[in-house]
This record gives structure tokens, C-alpha cells and sequence, in this order.
């Protein structure tokens, strides 16, 4: 082989091995983007269900405290007792 070949060959060699790094660059590079948003959609969708979570248990303190009263107010009535709004029907 002549010179002039090993250097076509080895310029060649070195053109495609800094186009492959390129390339795997390129991917990994996108890979970690990619990674990056996902975690971000993550972040945000743990965000909302806690948030979520939060809303359910404030409601459901609120169900009860609302049961409660009913139940105070239903048992008043049983007992007798009217409330300010009543109309008594003789």
C-alpha cells in the first residue's frame, strides 16, 4: 500500500469514527433531554395528586362536620325541640 492510500484510508477511518461519535453524542444528549422532561412531567403530576389528596381530606373532614350537625339537628327535633325557621301547624 502507498502512502497516499494509508493516509486516504486512515482520513476515512477518522471521518467515520468522528461522525459515529457525533452521532452517539447527539443521542445521548437527546436521551438526557428527554430524561429530563419526563421527570418534570413526573414532578408536576406527584404535584397535582397531592394537591388532590388534599382537596379529598378536606372534604371528607367537611362531610363529616356536615353529618354531624345533621345528626345534632335530628336528634333536637326528636326530642322536641324547633328551629328558629320551623312553621308549627296546629
Amino acid at each position: 500500500m502507498t502512502e497516499s492510500k494509508l493516509k486516504k484510508v486512515i482520513s476515512a477511518v477518522t471521518v467515520g469514527a468522528v461522525m459515529l461519535m457525533v452521532i452517539l453524542v447527539s443521542v445521548l444528549v437527546y436521551q438526557l433531554i428527554s430524561i429530563k422532561v419526563k421527570r418534570n412531567q413526573i414532578a408536576e403530576l406527584e404535584n397535582r395528586i397531592a394537591y388532590y389528596n388534599q382537596l379529598t381530606e378536606e372534604e371528607r373532614k367537611e362531610n363529616q362536620y356536615r353529618y354531624e350537625l345533621d345528626w345534632i339537628e335530628n336528634r333536637a327535633r326528636e326530642l322536641g325541640y324547633r328551629g328558629l325557621d320551623d312553621i308549627l301547624i296546629d
